[in-house]
C-alpha cells in the first residue's frame, strides 16, 4: 500500500510539474510576440506636419494593420519598431476607409526575421472580459496595460463620436474602458493569452480614466491580412488643405495639436539604432560596408532602462536620428553615403592573432529622453560584436538638455564620396575610389542634433 501510495503521489507530481508550466508559459509567450507585433508609424501628411500612431505587426515579411484616418493624407510614412528599427514603407498593400484600417508594406523587412502575435477569434468577446491594449500612446510611457470590455455592437449602438458616425454598420465592434488619446489608433487589442482580437480605432467619448476606445473584432479584419493588390499614394490625398481643416472634418473647428513634440527639460540617453536600410543606387557602397562589417544593423534586443525593456516603453519617448540629418547638412546623393562611425566601448575584434579595434558602422542613433537624475541601464548590443554579446550594466547620472551616449566612444560624421575613374589602360580592371570626408561629433554636437531632430524650426 505504501508503495502504491508513493507512485501516485509522485505521478500526481509530474502531472502537476508537466501540465502546469505550459498554461503559465503559453501567456508568457505570447506577451512576448504581442510586444514584438506593435510598432509606431510615423506619417509625414500633405500638410507638412508629423502625425503618430500604432500598428499591428502581423507578417513575418513585414505587413503592418493600423488605422486609416491617421494615414489618409500621407506623402510618406515610416514604421519604428523598438526592437529592429526604422522601416520605409514602400507600398500601401489595401485600405478599407469606411473600416477605418489600411495595411502597409514595410521595405527591407524580408531579411529581418520579424515576430508577429497569434490572431485570436474575437466571436466570444462579451462585456466585462479582460483583455490587453498595446500601443504608443503619445501620452503614455507604457505600451501595454490592462483593461476591460464595455460593450460589444455595431457603430449605431454607440454614442455619436467623430470615429463611428460614418463608420460601417455591418462591422461589430469592441468598447474598451481607458485613456486611449493620440497615438493608440491602430493598436492592439489582446485577450488573456494576448492573441489579437481587435486593432483599436482610436478614442470617442470621454470616461473618467480617459475616454472609451473602439476596436474592429479581429474576424473582420482577417481578410485584409492577405490583400493582393496595391493602393497608389494618390489616393491618399484629402481635399483639406492643413491639418486644423482635415481635423474639422472629425472634431469641429477647433485647433488641434498635431506634432506633439513639446519641448521639455529632459535628458537623454543615446545608443546606436538598428535600421534596414533600403537599397542605394551606388551598389559599391553598400557592398563594402556591408561585407566587413556584420550586416550594418545593430539589434536593440535586451536593452533594459530603469528596469524595464525598451520593447514595453512607448515608442513616442523615443527619437531617431539618421546620419544625414547633421550640423553641416551632408546628404546622401547618388555618388556620396553618410554614417555613423564609432568605436566600441565592449570589446575588441581578434583579426589574425592581433587584437584590433573595433568599428561599428551604422545608418542612425536612437535618443531616449528621461528625467534627469540616475538611471540604471543594462544592454545587449548583438550586432556589434564579433566575439561577445555585449552585455553590461551601468548606472548613469543624467543632466537636464544633456546627451549620455552609450556605447558609442569617438563618435564620428562620415561621408563616402564616389570619385569618377579616369581612363583605363589596356588589361586594367574598373577600381573603386572614395574620397572619405570624416567629422569628429562632440557630446555638445550630438545634443544640438538631437534637439534640431526633435523640435525642428520653421522659418515662415
Amino acid at each position: 500500500m505504501r508503495y502504491s501510495v508513493t507512485v501516485s503521489s509522485i505521478t500526481l507530481v509530474l502531472l502537476v510539474v508537466l501540465f502546469a508550466n505550459p498554461v503559465w508559459a503559453g501567456p508568457r509567450a505570447g506577451r512576448a510576440r504581442a510586444l514584438d507585433s506593435v510598432v509606431q508609424v510615423i506619417v509625414t501628411t500633405d500638410f507638412g506636419s508629423t502625425r503618430r500612431c500604432s500598428g499591428y505587426l502581423f507578417s513575418p515579411s513585414g505587413q503592418v494593420l493600423t488605422s486609416f484616418h491617421a494615414i489618409s493624407d500621407a506623402v510618406d510614412i515610416s514604421v519604428f519598431h523598438a526592437s529592429y528599427g526604422v522601416f520605409d514603407v514602400d507600398r500601401i498593400r489595401r485600405i478599407d476607409p469606411r473600416a477605418d484600417v489600411a495595411v502597409l508594406s514595410l521595405e527591407g523587412a524580408a531579411g529581418a526575421e520579424l515576430v508577429s502575435a497569434h490572431l485570436g477569434d474575437s466571436r466570444a468577446v462579451s462585456a466585462g472580459d479582460p483583455v490587453y491594449v498595446l500601443h504608443h500612446s503619445i501620452y503614455s510611457e507604457n505600451v501595454i496595460y490592462s483593461t476591460k470590455v464595455v460593450d460589444v455592437g455595431y457603430s449605431r449602438q454607440f454614442p455619436s463620436c467623430y470615429l463611428l458616425d460614418d463608420y460601417a454598420s455591418e462591422l461589430m465592434l469592441i468598447q474598451l474602458d481607458g485613456p486611449f488619446d493620440g497615438g493608440s489608433a491602430g493598436g492592439l487589442v489582446c485577450n488573456e493569452s494576448f492573441d489579437v482580437i481587435g486593432i483599436l480605432l482610436g478614442g470617442g467619448d470621454d470616461t473618467a480614466d480617459g475616454r472609451y476606445g473602439y476596436a474592429l473584432m479581429s474576424g473582420y479584419f482577417k481578410p485584409l491580412l492577405i490583400s493582393t493588390y496595391d493602393v497608389a499614394w494618390s489616393n491618399l490625398r484629402t481635399d483639406a488643405t492643413s491639418d486644423a481643416d482635415y481635423f474639422d472634418n472629425f472634431f469641429g473647428p477647433v485647433p488641434q495639436l498635431v506634432d506633439y513634440q513639446a519641448p521639455m527639460p529632459e535628458s537623454y540617453i543615446a545608443w546606436f539604432g538598428p535600421v534596414y536600410h533600403t537599397e542605394l543606387s551606388d551598389f559599391e557602397f553598400t557592398t563594402e560596408i556591408n561585407d566587413n562589417i556584420d550586416q550594418n544593423w545593430f539589434a536593440t534586443k535586451g536593452l533594459v532602462i530603469d528596469g524595464k525593456p525598451v520593447n514595453e516603453i512607448s515608442a513616442a519617448r523615443m527619437i531617431y536620428w539618421p546620419a544625414n540629418v547633421n550640423p553641416w547638412d551632408i546628404t546622401d546623393e547618388v555618388d556620396r553615403y553618410v554614417f555613423f562611425d564609432a568605436d566600441s566601448l565592449f570589446s575588441k575584434r581578434i583579426y589574425r592573432n592581433r587584437d584590433t579595434e573595433e568599428r561599428i558602422v551604422t545608418r542612425s542613433i536612437l535618443a531616449m529622453a528621461l528625467t534627469p537624475g540616475r538611471h540604471s541601464i543594462r544592454y545587449e548590443n548583438r550586432g556589434a560584436n564579433y566575439k561577445s554579446t555585449g552585455m553590461r550594466s551601468a548606472r548613469l547620472d543624467l543632466n537636464a538638455a544633456e546627451v549620455t551616449l552609450i556605447d558609442i566612444e569617438g563618435l564620428n560624421l562620415v561621408s563616402w564620396q564616389l570619385l569618377q575613374n579616369g581612363e583605363l589602360r589596356i588589361g586594367e580592371g574598373e577600381p573603386v575610389h572614395y574620397e572619405v570626408d570624416k567629422r569628429p561629433l562632440s557630446t555638445n554636437e550630438v545634443t544640438t542634433c538631437i534637439r534640431r531632430v526633435r523640435y525642428p524650426v520653421v522659418f515662415h
